[in-house]
């Protein structure tokens, strides 16, 4: 019975809308008045063949008419006890874009010994089409299927389905066994793809020897959600007994679209995860693989890739003693203690928890991992005797950090967290242009936690401390008569925009952004290009000024046409979608000012003065002002956008849409200058 003896780890789930945590106690939701849907495997409706576009998604180059999996368990000799995973998948092909689905592998783990391979088999497949009017099937020759080495101990099963063209239907099934010595829980499964579902179903049984945790994540909602007790068999009597059947059914699942302002897809695909909470075998095991927090505290303090890394700091003494000896405050301390690391350490841009090689080896490399990296910074912050210690979080791309599932697994960036006079420091020195305090964006990811040195553990929140911003500045002459306006311009990047700019022109020779600034702007003659502090002071702006000169070739000098925001300009709506069922994620605040003076000759007037504009969102989430004056011979122009709020519902996002339409509209607008009659 080795083959129950399954390793206890701390496994992953990555999901963020949580509206289940057992599947041993999911509450049924039996549909009794609700459609089903169960179609006959070789046979397909007519009205698929000849449908030439999705009515629900007139764009969709295909759409999944049935995508259907069930998981049961079982025992055999060899390999002992396994998942056995029917899947079943029905696609029509309306565009030609969509043909490569009619190409397909299938990855299998196949390790020493047959009681650590995967199998596939009963591969099956057919294609529809219309012939003469008449639907016609074509089989997939069995012979076709071949069997091939991918990475490592993976191999991948391929085939295609023969006769697919735009407008045919495919459908294949295939029989996976996974024993639970390679994987002891099934795979997530997705109701949403990049194509719409108009039928996506998941069936589960559990032997009552097994326990699941699941969690059920995305914004669609179940169409089906049954469960029922039945009887489950196995070739050894001792696992016989009773189960749960679970069925689960989303219906006409809009194609998942990777819209601005969000995570990373996993946060908001509909789907369901599970993790093996319980393995009891009458006779055999009972092993337990719930987890705490203040487990997985403990396991990082005694895992010798983190918490006796972090204890080893003798190497950082000399750097120590440095420090002690310039600093007189604990924020200097601090700061001299970041700044070194900033300088010393050169990120290799991995991301996952851990040390590969020890710290020391990294810090004498001067490169490493961001784990690396930011332990050496903790550990110099404790040897100046301040209260530092390691923050575990999730990264963007990584998915959300669920404060109510502790699993180490979900968890692949560490940044140091500083306490001085009651005051909470965050700090990266992986980024060598980012001011004391600045996480990077990619770590700005709702909540993190904290892995002290004695005592418990908590939740910090993950929030920017600073905003993008962006100022821009135009004082220019207009002369109607040879359609020109000429004057300098300046715009200063603060907060990530500066962080962003450091990032990508530091260490790039002068032209590199002289040649972006003049792409940026390809109507304007620019020149005498000035940037000041690169990166002098990390805490002040990268300030950049010019001169230009832009001509309008079509300008008379009766009227002369121009858009006065010459530069920052909104000119499309970055929300397009009519609706939006998924919550906005913008990072960190916005704050873009664009201002300009432009000085008029005599004998010319701006012909009509615009309405000035202000709109405010909601509980003071954002501000949009315009306003356009004269004063004398100089007109003033002021726009400014900030948004405050970085999270949103979606039954805030039409508010927003039309919050940046109306920014889209006025920055449109153009003025016009007329000569005065005589």
């Amino acid at each position: 019975m080795t083959h129950f003896l399954l390793q206890c780890r701390l496994s992953c789930v990555v999901s963020w809308r949580v509206y289940a945590l057992s599947i041993l106690t999911f509450l049924s939701l039996n549909a009794f008045a609700q459609d089903d849907f169960k179609p006959k495997f070789g046979v397909v409706d007519r009205a698929a063949v000849e449908m030439t576009a999705f009515p629900g998604d007139s764009s969709a180059a295909a759409v999944y008419l049935y995508d259907f999996g069930e998981v049961t368990y079982r025992y055999d000799d060899i390999r002992g006890l396994v998942m056995v995973m029917e899947s079943w998948i029905r696609i029509k092909i309306l565009k030609e874009s969509a043909l490569d689905r009619a190409s397909i592998a299938i990855n299998t783990y196949e390790g020493s010994g047959p009681e650590n391979q995967e199998m596939l088999d009963d591969i099956q497949g057919y294609t529809y089409n219309m012939e003469n009017g008449q639907v016609v099937r074509t089989a997939m020759d069995r012979k076709s299927i071949k069997r091939e080495k991918a990475t490592g101990k993976y191999y991948a099963y391929k085939f295609n389905l023969a006769n697919a063209r735009k407008g045919s239907v495919i459908e294949y099934s295939y029989r996976r066994i996974t024993p639970l010595t390679v994987r002891d829980k099934p795979a997530p499964w997705s109701f949403q793809a990049s194509v719409p579902s108009k039928w996506s179903e998941f069936r589960i049984t559990i032997p009552f020897f097994l326990e699941y945790k699941t969690t059920m994540s995305g914004y669609l909602p179940l169409y089906i959600s049954e469960q029922e007790p039945t009887d489950v068999h196995f070739s050894l009597s001792k696992l016989n007994g009773r189960g749960v059947a679970y069925r689960f059914v989303v219906k006409d699942a809009p194609a998942f679209v990777n819209e601005p302002f969000i995570t990373t897809e996993s946060d908001y695909l509909s789907k369901v995860n599970f993790e093996l909470s319980v393995i009891q075998v009458p006779g055999e095991i009972s092993k337990h693989f719930s987890n705490t927090w203040d487990n997985v505290e403990k396991t990082l303090n005694e895992a010798s890739w983190f918490g006796v890394e972090l204890r080893k700091s003798s190497f950082l003494k000399a750097k120590r003693d440095e420090i002690m000896q310039t600093a007189k405050t604990p924020e200097e301390k601090m700061e001299l203690a970041y700044r070194h690391l900033q300088s010393h350490m050169k990120w290799d841009g991995s991301s996952y928890l851990g040390s590969r090689d020890g710290v020391k080896k990294a810090y004498e490399n001067k490169a490493g991992n961001a784990t690396e990296v930011n332990l050496i910074l903790t550990s110099l912050l404790r040897e100046l005797d301040l209260n530092a210690d390691p923050v575990i979080l999730s990264t963007r791309s990584n998915g959300r950090f669920l404060k109510e599932i502790p699993l180490l697994e979900s968890c692949n960036y560490v940044v140091s967290h500083v306490e001085i006079a009651g005051k909470e420091y965050f700090l990266d020195a992986t980024q060598p242009y980012a001011k004391l305090g600045l996480l990077p964006e990619h770590a700005l990811n709702s909540y993190g936690r904290l892995i002290p040195k004695k005592g418990a553990g908590r939740f910090l929140d993950i929030k920017p401390q600073d905003m993008q911003t962006r100022l821009e500045m135009v004082n220019a002459n207009i002369q109607p008569e040879d359609g020109s306006v000429k004057g300098n311009y300046s715009i200063s990047y603060a907060g990530y925009e500066a962080l962003r700019w450091r990032d990508k022109y530091v260490k790039e020779p002068d032209d590199t952004y002289h040649e972006a600034l003049k792409k940026r702007s390809p109507e304007w003659k620019i020149s005498n290009i000035a940037v000041k502090n690169k990166s002098d002071d990390l805490k002040l702006a990268v300030n950049v000024a010019c001169d230009f000169e832009l001509e309008d070739e079509n300008a008379s000098g009766e009227l002369f046409y121009f858009n006065p925001i010459m530069a920052g300009r909104w000119e499309s709506n970055p929300l397009k979608s009519k609706e939006r069922i998924y919550p906005l994620d913008f990072t960190s605040g916005m704050s873009e000012s664009f201002i300009a003076n432009y000085k008029l000759p005599a004998g010319y007037v701006l012909e009509e003065m615009p309405k000035a504009e202000m709109i405010m969102l909601p509980d003071k989430a954002g501000k949009f002002v315009y306003q356009v004056r004269q004063a004398g011979d100089v007109i003033q122009v002021n726009s400014t956008m900030v948004l405050s709020k970085t999270n949103f519902a979606p039954d805030e996002y039409h508010a927003l849409q039309e919050f940046f339409e109306r920014v889209v509209q006025k920055h449109a607008q153009p003025l016009v200058i007329k000569k005065k009659a005589n």
